[in-house]
């Protein structure tokens, strides 16, 4: 007969076993960067164009919002920056458990402001920048916000709502991935997804598309594959980058008000 200290620690191990073998990845996805808490997987197409997804778990990686200077309250404008400069902003971050990792690209704005006003809103550090300048008049019932909560490891993605700007310390508006962004042309496009890969209700897992070359439903589809429970569109086209550990990627020569910085460890 086992002992109680045995079986509880078999119970444990099949668990973990299972949720390993649960998380999926889709087929012709291959993992090209591995840390703690953080992975970034990536797919290679006969027309010479490829997806990447990074998978962050909030109880082990860690994900930051980071913007150019803001102007500005209540409804503030952000100040522009280039791709490199959030990589660089993203390192001097760094601390000696938390290392920068992943940059992508993240809100919507006027392309021909600068400083620019935020679509549909960002919150960062517990500080509203802006509920979103086009809320009352583009995508209605189609406005999103992916929020997530550093301290406590959870994300979620819901339909827009003041109320979430008051109850989570980060939030960036989106968009749900049917809202049509010339949804059937091929173009650069950044979702963003969730998962809960504990079972327990609570999503600490976030996911990242990346694509030069995608249609909304391909970038759905990957997500979906991924096991996201929940999806988003983020900004795209002209405004699409990815850096990862230091090397574009995907690039872009055009400035941009707000992205994202993924690091591996808390």
């Amino acid at each position: 007969m086992l002992s109680l200290s045995l079986a509880t620690t078999l119970i444990v191990i099949t668990l973990q076993i299972y949720t390993a073998q649960a998380l999926p990845i889709p087929k012709g996805f291959k993992l090209i960067l591995s840390e703690s808490g953080v992975q970034v997987y990536k797919t290679d197409y006969a027309n010479g164009n490829s997806d990447y997804v990074t998978v962050v778990n909030l109880e082990k990686g860690t994900i930051r919002n980071l913007t150019g200077t803001v102007e500005g309250t209540p409804e503030g404008i952000v100040k522009k920056k280039l791709p490199s400069e959030f990589w660089q902003d993203a390192v001097k971050q760094n601390t000696s458990t938390r290392k920068a990792k992943v940059v992508v690209n993240a809100s919507f704005f006027s392309t021909n402001d600068d400083p620019t006003g935020i679509a549909f809103g960002l919150k960062l550090g517990g500080s509203t920048i802006s509920y979103g300048y086009a809320i009352a008049k583009e995508y209605p019932g189609q406005i999103r916000t992916f929020s997530f909560n550093p301290d406590q490891g959870i994300a979620n993605i819901q339909s827009y709502a003041k109320e979430t700007f008051d109850s989570t310390p980060e939030v960036v508006g989106a968009l749900d991935g049917v809202a049509n962004k010339s949804a059937f042309s091929y173009l650069p496009r950044t979702f963003v997804g969730v998962r809960d890969d504990d079972g327990n209700g609570t999503k600490e897992t976030v996911i990242f598309y990346s694509s030069s070359y995608a249609r909304q439903i391909d970038a759905s589809n990957v997500l979906t594959g991924f096991g996201a429970s929940g999806t988003a569109m983020l900004d795209g086209g002209g405004s699409t980058f990815l850096i990862i550990n230091g090397n574009s990627l995907i690039s872009t020569k055009r400035k941009v008000p707000h992205a994202i910085a993924v690091y591996a460890g808390d």
